[in-house]
């Protein structure tokens, strides 16, 4: 660029990794803005005749509730809506003034033709990603449209509402990382994360709220776009830990079952082979001696056989193993048949984990491109 323009560089964070590795969820990346302005803080020459926006930028500016002047704003910036191939690369001419967070960028605001470039996850479930970073970078093109005494008016008025946000609100770290180490960019990326992730009953007071309204219909509408998406990634990790937990929790109660039916299991064998061995030792006996031998026994399960004669005993005793040996193959469907369900269940859950991971992965461009 030229020595009489001046360039601002604008990166917009826009959301945390994935919950398994970096908590809740956001949304990803970052917005990296450049925009070239005239020695008069104008946009420099008389930009060519714009050509007509296509039926899916429309359909973008249709979706961030742009006004008619954020559209002419949008469409002057000739935006391309971008796939993760495609988009790879369309930024790396932005000034690296800040390093950008692993993962590249969501879009960028660039001097010259095709300004704004936006990538669009390939996923419709993400498609307020590529709203929100339209709006994001409309909003800076429009702070830097704004007459200087406005903007000076407005920078208390952001300043307020920043300050007013709760100490863990991820917007104070986003705001934070965008700005770095150019404080000169605050009042722009205030304008721009405000105007597209804050919404208060009755909107951020009524001299703000014009001046967005010059640009957003609904901006209620729009904040709205992006933090349902939030609450969607919030919603299927929470969802994930949840199931997760539960599995846990039933698996342990399986392998305690598990374990109880394989030493039942144990057991009965045990005693059907000594059941079995007294039986033939008193098949050998004498009838006299039969008549006379007296037999008492404590089964495995804590069953009381009292001392009786020995025919009286033994009756008992296989009256037992019949049970048992009734009873046991039954419990080991039951423990079975619930084995088979937690397994069911934890591909039902990795089949949750795969979902939310190819969301944060199409979240990413550079990533979604890799895959």
């Amino acid at each position: 660029m030229g020595t009489a323009g001046a360039v601002i560089v604008v990166v917009a964070l826009l959301g945390a990794s994935w919950w398994l590795t970096h908590g809740t969820p956001g949304l990803p990346g970052e917005v990296t803005s450049t925009l070239e302005r005239g020695p008069a803080g104008g946009f420099g020459a008389p930009a060519p005749a714009v050509p007509p926006p296509s039926a899916h930028v429309v359909a973008l500016a249709d979706a961030a509730h742009f006004s008619q002047e954020g559209r002419r704003l949008f469409y002057a910036a000739q935006p391309q809506i971008l796939g993760a191939t495609a988009f790879a690369g369309r930024c790396a001419s932005a000034p690296a003034a800040q390093v950008l967070a692993a993962g590249g960028a969501a879009g960028c605001y660039l001097a010259g033709p095709d300004r704004i470039v936006v990538y669009e996850p390939a996923d419709p479930r993400l498609r307020g990603q590529a709203v929100q970073t339209a709006a994001h970078e409309t909003l800076h093109a429009a702070w830097e449209q704004l007459p200087a005494a406005d903007r000076t008016r407005l920078i208390p008025l952001l300043e307020a509402q920043v300050a007013g946000l709760a100490p863990t609100d991820p917007l104070r770290e986003q705001l934070a990382g965008s700005i770095g180490s150019h404080p000169e960019n605050r009042p722009t990326e205030m304008f721009a994360y405000l105007g597209t992730q804050i919404w208060r009953a009755g909107g951020l007071g009524p001299e703000l709220e014009q001046v967005y309204a010059r640009f957003i219909i609904d901006r209620q509408a729009l904040v709205a776009m992006y933090t349902a998406q939030v609450v969607q990634l919030e919603t299927m990790s929470a969802t994930i830990s949840a199931a997760y937990q539960a599995a846990a929790a039933v698996g342990a109660t399986n392998a305690r079952n598990r374990a109880q039916l394989d030493a039942d299991f144990a057991s009965v064998a045990y005693y059907r082979h000594a059941y079995d061995t007294k039986a033939a030792q008193v098949a050998t006996m004498t009838a006299a001696d039969r008549a006379g031998l007296r037999l008492s026994w404590q089964w495995w399960d804590g069953t009381d056989l009292p001392m009786a004669p020995a025919k009286q005993t033994l009756a008992a005793a296989a009256a037992l193993l019949v049970r048992d040996e009734a009873t046991l193959p039954q419990r080991q469907a039951t423990v079975q048949a619930a084995e088979d369900a937690a397994t069911t269940e934890r591909a039902r859950i990795q089949g949750l984990v795969t979902d939310l991971q190819t969301l944060q992965t199409q979240r990413d461009p550079v990533t979604a491109a890799a895959h």
